[in-house]
Order: C-alpha cells, then sequence, then structure tokens
C-alpha cells in the first residue's frame, strides 16, 4: 500500500518535497507529473523534489510503489489545482514480512496545517485504538469476507476529513465508476440530446468518452469586488437615482436558484502546514431572495473588511481570482467569476492576470471583468478589457448578460477521470462549446 503524506490542497507552482508512506517489500517509488516520470526514490525517506511548473493549471501527480524487480505493486494519484476539500486523511495498511496485516496508518493534511482535534479509526464499525502518530495495530482477521477500515478527523473550526479503505474477500476489482464532469455552453435556440445520444460528442487523448448523465442545476457566481461595498455606490448612485433605491434592492436578479458569493482581496497565510497555503475569506451564499446584483454589489457587510483593514493589508487582485476560479469550479455547477475593479490599486499578487485567465481557461470557467472606469483605464487594460459598468444602466446589461451565460451552461458527466483541460469535443458535436475563460 502508498499513500501520500505531502497533500497538495489548493492552488500550487514551483518546486516542493513531496513525501509519501509505503507498506510492504517496497524497493523503490517513482514520481509520475501528467504522465511522465520525474523521480525514482530508492529507499526511505519516501521524499522527492517534485517540479510543478511555474504556473498554476491542473495537474495529475501519481507515485508508484515497486519491488525489487521494478514491477509496481501499487500506486496512488492526488489532482492539483483542482477543486478539493479543506483537509484530507490517508490509510496505509501495513503487513509483516510473512505477508499478513499489522497495521493501519493514517497521514492527514488540513489547509490549515494544525492537528486534528479528534481521530476515530473503526474496523467494521468497532474502534480501533490509535497512536499519537495515527498508527492502530489490526486484530487477527478472517481475510476471506471483507472488512472496512473508516476514519474520520475533525479540525478546527470544523472541518472534517474522512477516508474508507475496504480489504478482504473479493475486493480489488472495481467497484464505482468515476465521472467527470465537463461544462457546456449550448449555442442560441439549441438544446442537449440526452446522454444516449452523446456519445461520441466528447473525447480525451483521441478516446471517445462515454456519457453518463447531463444536468441542469443551480449557478455559481464568485465575485471579487476591488472596490468596496460604499464606494460603487458613491459611483453610481447620482442625487437623481436615490429615490429608485428601495427598487433597485429587487432588480438585477441572476436566476432564482443561481447563488451569489464574495471572495476577500486579503489573505492568511499558514505556514504550519508541510506546504505553506493562503485562505482567502468567502461570504456566505447569497440568493436571489437576499437582493439584485446592485444591491450585493454596493453592500459593505458581505465580508469582514474595512478601509484600514484593506488599507494596510497586501491586496492579492490576481490571486484571489484564481482561488475564486477554483472554487467556481468546485460543486461542479454551472459557474462564472465577476472582476469588479475600480480605481487602479497595488497588486501583490504572485500570479499575473494573463497566466491567471489561463488557469480559468483549464478549469472552464467564464470570467467576467467589470470596470466602474471604463475598459480603458489601467486596471481594465492589465486584464485585457473589461465591460464597462459605470452607470446603473450598464451595470443592468453586464448583468443581463452574465443571467444569460449562466442560462446557457449545462454540465455533462462523463465516465472516468480526466484532467479538464484534456477533454475536447468531436466534430459530431453540435450546437455545443466547452466553457472557456473569456466569454464570447
Amino acid at each position: 500500500m502508498i499513500a501520500f503524506v505531502t497533500l497538495l490542497l489548493g492552488l500550487i507552482s514551483g518546486t516542493y518535497p513531496i513525501e509519501v508512506t509505503v507498506g510492504g517489500p517496497v524497493a523503490s517509488v517513482e514520481y509520475v507529473l501528467d504522465g511522465a516520470p520525474v523521480a525514482e526514490v530508492k529507499g526511505p525517506p519516501w521524499t522527492a523534489k517534485v517540479d510543478l511548473g511555474p504556473e498554476i493549471r491542473p495537474r495529475e501527480l501519481t507515485v508508484r510503489a515497486l519491488d525489487a524487480q521494478g514491477q509496481e505493486i501499487a500506486r496512488v494519484t492526488q489532482w492539483l489545482n483542482l477543486p478539493r476539500p479543506p483537509a484530507e486523511v490517508e490509510i496505509v495498511l501495513e503487513k509483516g514480512t510473512d505477508g499478513v496485516l499489522r497495521a493501519a496508518q493514517l497521514t492527514w493534511q488540513s489547509i490549515s496545517g494544525v492537528k486534528p482535534t479528534s481521530l476515530r479509526l473503526t474496523l467494521d464499525g468497532q474502534p480501533l485504538r490509535v497512536d499519537g502518530e495515527g498508527r492502530a495495530p489490526l486484530p487477527a482477521t478472517n481475510l476471506k469476507v471483507l472488512h472496512v477500515l473508516a476514519a474520520e478527523l475533525w479540525f478546527p473550526p470544523g472541518i472534517a476529513a474522512r477516508k474508507d479503505v475496504a480489504f478482504g474477500g473479493e475486493y480489488g476489482s472495481e467497484v464505482s465508476t468515476e465521472l467527470t464532469a465537463v461544462p457546456v455552453r449550448l449555442h442560441a435556440g439549441t438544446a442537449l440530446p440526452p446522454p444516449g445520444q452523446l456519445q461520441g460528442w466528447f473525447a480525451a487523448g483521441g478516446q471517445a468518452l462515454p456519457a453518463a448523465a447531463v444536468e441542469d442545476g443551480p449557478g455559481k457566481v464568485i465575485i471579487v469586488r476591488v472596490p468596496n461595498g460604499q464606494e460603487i455606490f458613491n459611483r453610481l448612485i447620482t442625487p437623481q437615482l436615490r429615490p429608485m433605491l428601495r427598487r433597485l434592492q429587487k432588480e438585477m436578479r441572476l436566476s432564482e436558484d443561481d447563488g451569489v458569493r464574495f471572495l476577500s482581496l486579503a489573505s492568511n497565510t499558514f505556514r504550519t502546514s508541510r506546504v505553506p497555503a493562503s485562505l482567502f475569506d468567502m461570504s456566505q451564499e447569497l440568493k436571489t431572495v437576499d437582493g439584485g446584483m446592485f444591491w450585493l454589489l454596493t453592500s459593505s457587510r458581505l465580508l469582514k473588511e474595512s478601509r484600514t483593514s484593506r488599507a494596510k493589508a497586501a491586496l492579492r487582485i490576481s490571486d484571489a481570482v484564481a482561488v475564486a476560479g477554483l472554487q467556481a469550479a468546485a460543486e461542479n455547477h454551472r459557474r462564472a467569476v465577476v472582476l469588479v475593479l475600480g480605481d487602479e490599486v497595488k497588486d501583490s499578487s504572485r500570479y499575473t492576470p494573463e497566466s491567471v485567465r489561463g488557469y480559468l481557461d483549464s478549469v472552464h470557467v467564464p470570467l467576467f471583468v467589470w470596470s466602474l472606469n471604463g475598459p480603458r483605464s489601467p486596471a481594465a487594460k492589465a486584464w485585457s478589457g473589461a465591460e464597462d459598468v459605470s452607470t446603473v444602466e450598464k451595470l443592468e446589461q453586464a448583468v443581463t448578460r452574465l443571467r444569460a451565460e449562466l442560462d446557457s451552461q449545462r454540465i455533462v458527466w462523463l465516465e472516468g477521470r480526466h484532467l479538464p483541460q484534456a477533454i475536447a469535443l468531436t466534430p459530431e458535436a453540435r450546437g455545443v462549446e466547452v466553457l472557456a475563460g473569456r466569454v464570447p
């Protein structure tokens, strides 16, 4: 058995030491990035430096455990720069020299880097004693019968991580089919046929991918707002428009089931984790019953930020847009990211706007850039242009386009697990396109 000790959560690029833990007669481990071998380790500690490149994009990192003859014993894979839970746990089964299972070893990682506040491991529903290093001896078991190990960890401030491992019996064969969600945009006047008629429309690596289902669920919008709510209000509301405020509270709504969240521009860095991580605060989800887009954009109570705290904080606009893209892709809903620009401010981001646009392309999240100062402002030019929202009327037009974009999207579930940028439409597809970062 093999499992990652280093779990790469959130958005990541550059070179990092990646550690795995192994059980059984392992002579070496091989690190494979996007199908290409990048490192080999021939003994403990099972750690190798892996260069993930300078840009953020979805990656597949696989580590293979090999025996003395170079034959694969086991492998483990983690997907990088794709939506993942904020904490994860892995279970490795340890064997003795006689091949009998002796213990279960837990490894975990949370994005904040803190230790779990509680840890529970059960075998077929019965609790096991786990030591401070996450190791639990296993009782003698009948391997002709299927057994289930279940681990559940809790991290502050209430984040749970769970993992289930089955062994014995007939386990080892495929028990479920993994699926990949692909967001597509319908062309005007078209509709997707049922899944059975989508066969041959999608491919990865030249191989056709069977379609399992089509969904039209709620839309998910993540907003990165550079000017605060009061600044937007002061820019858009003239004395003549003040009598309209009550009406504006309810106008510019998205569809009923669509949700909106706001992402902070400043981050909190956690350096206690094996790989340093940054967390961006995000608001609770808001629905149409909470108000229209004008009302939400001009609210100053959605995020815990003040003019003083924003002035002191290092604003990471581009990085926040990248995180918003990651969050928008999570849960596999219809999606979009909206960046609202105002006056030019210093951006302390690690990634450039061009790099972030490329990342949103790769995870199929459309980006809307709105500017209170018009498309020719310096801030807008840094993002290769923007839509003018300098008046209430222009903002209303922009919201209409955002709603139309969300309404045109569907989610197609394809069999198998694939990197999002590897999926393409075939010539058989009609009236549809895979979502890209730029909105047509």
